[in-house]
């Protein structure tokens, strides 16, 4: 087996024409990855490169990925055990919701941050209409609008929690 140069393989990696769409739905060129079994080992590959840019990895290999929005959707969300909120995502997981990573967007909505697959760098994820119906329960109406768990109140904050 030959082995590329890293500046040639660089350059494939960021040639491959694979974009996520603000749905997220793939696409290779302009053509719609329709496959469930491909697009859900697409999304369990959704990545970030240690500089942060996104990367989608299939196996051993991995290459470059045009986003427009965030790698992922909440589909829905539910109670815990402990009644805390459980965030069902697009990509077959269902995780806590962590509040320190949530925010909302001006003009966009609420996001979050979750741990991705392959290398639990934090992944972008965007509150679809129904999931942020299901996460109604646990929003308070104050202004700004705040998360409720149990007895605490947590400010919704209108920038990214690291910004």
């Amino acid at each position: 087996m030959t082995t590329l140069d890293p500046d040639t393989l660089e350059r494939l990696r960021r040639q491959v024409p694979l974009r996520l769409d603000r749905r997220g739905q793939f696409f290779f060129e302009d053509d719609p990855v329709t496959h469930p079994g491909v697009r859900a080992l697409f999304l369990r590959g959704l990545d970030l490169t240690p500089a942060g840019e996104p990367s989608l990895r299939v196996g051993e290999q991995w290459c470059y990925l045009q986003v427009e929005d965030c790698l992922l959707r909440v589909l829905g969300v539910r109670a815990d055990a402990s009644g805390a909120p459980l965030l069902r995502l697009d990509d077959g997981r269902e995780l806590a919701l962590d509040p320190a990573t949530l925010w909302e967007e001006p003009d966009h909505g609420l996001r979050c941050s979750v741990p991705s697959q392959p290398s639990g760098r934090p992944l972008s994820v965007r509150f679809t209409n129904p999931g942020l119906a299901d996460l109604a329960p646990w929003l308070g109406d104050d202004d700004p609008v705040t998360l409720r768990l149990g007895d605490r109140r947590l400010p919704i904050p209108s920038r990214p929690p690291d910004a």
